[in-house]
This record gives structure tokens, C-alpha cells and sequence, in this order.
């Protein structure tokens, strides 16, 4: 009977600690898709700027990396797409920033589009630089927590 608890408490342990591990790996990913975000507004700036290229011949020549960055997937199927998919791993203001943009952006004239293009970059890595200070303290958190319940359900059914 003992070895049957002794194992049921491992398995719930190990599962806290699997708990904990995807709860840091996601607040990672939330970091990454943001960067991402970032790194394709930036691009789709320059190919407006420099070439005035329409935005789904940029989103066509864009970086598979790039766009799988943003939570996209082989195929560049639009940013509205892309923005479904990256949902998740994003904060509500960085969602409404980055949802404002899609609505935005090919909608004005290149120096228009150049300006709006920099007030997004410019406020997602504000919100990037926050998000990159708070990193650490939330993983701790979400490690503590997960493994602090597991402890605590193993005390509790022994």
C-alpha cells in the first residue's frame, strides 16, 4: 500500500514539474512571438520604403523564419491570419496594437504607412522592454506555483 502511494506521489510531482516547465516555456514563447511581431513590422517598413511594394508580395518574399516567428506557418496568408494565430501568446495591449496595425497598414500613402509602420515598432518594444524585465520574475512565479500545488496535493493524499 505504501508503494502505491510513494508512486502516486511521484507521478504527481512529475507532473508538477511538467506543469512548470511548459508554464516557463509559454511566458518564453509569449517574449519570442512579441519579437517576431516586432522584427515583421519592421521588415514589411523597409520593403514599403524602400521598394513601395504592395503588402502581399511582402508577406510572399518574407522569411519562412520570419513569419513562423509570428506563429504563421509555411505559407504567408495574410496578417489578419497571422494575428489569429499568435493570439494567445500575446498581452491584450500588444494584441490591440498589433491588430490596429493589420487594420491600418496599405490603407495610406507610403510616407503615411513609413510613420505608422515606426509608432508600432516603437510601442511594441516598449511593451517588449516591460514583458523582458517582468520575464524572470514570472517564470519564478509560475515554477513556484505549479510545483508548490503538486507538493501540496502529494502532503494532501499521503
Amino acid at each position: 500500500m505504501v508503494a502505491l502511494k510513494l508512486l502516486g506521489c511521484l507521478l504527481i510531482l512529475a507532473s508538477g514539474a511538467l506543469a512548470a516547465f511548459s508554464a516557463a516555456r509559454h511566458e518564453r514563447t509569449r517574449l519570442s512571438v512579441l519579437d517576431g511581431w516586432i522584427d515583421l513590422i519592421f521588415y514589411i517598413r523597409t520593403q514599403i520604403d524602400c521598394y513601395l511594394m504592395p503588402l502581399n508580395e511582402i508577406l510572399t518574399g518574407a522569411d519562412r523564419e520570419l513569419l513562423r516567428a509570428c506563429m504563421g506557418g509555411e505559407s504567408a496568408v495574410g496578417l489578419s491570419t497571422l494575428l489569429q494565430n499568435s493570439q494567445f501568446y500575446l498581452s491584450s495591449e500588444a494584441r490591440r496594437l498589433i491588430s490596429a496595425f493589420v487594420r491600418e497598414i496599405g490603407s495610406s500613402y507610403r510616407e503615411e504607412q513609413v510613420k505608422r509602420c515606426d509608432y508600432y515598432i516603437s510601442a511594441l518594444r516598449g511593451i517588449r522592454e516591460k514583458q523582458g524585465e517582468e520575464l524572470p520574475a514570472r517564470v519564478r512565479v509560475c515554477v513556484a506555483l505549479c510545483l508548490c500545488a503538486a507538493f501540496g496535493i502529494a502532503i494532501l493524499l499521503w
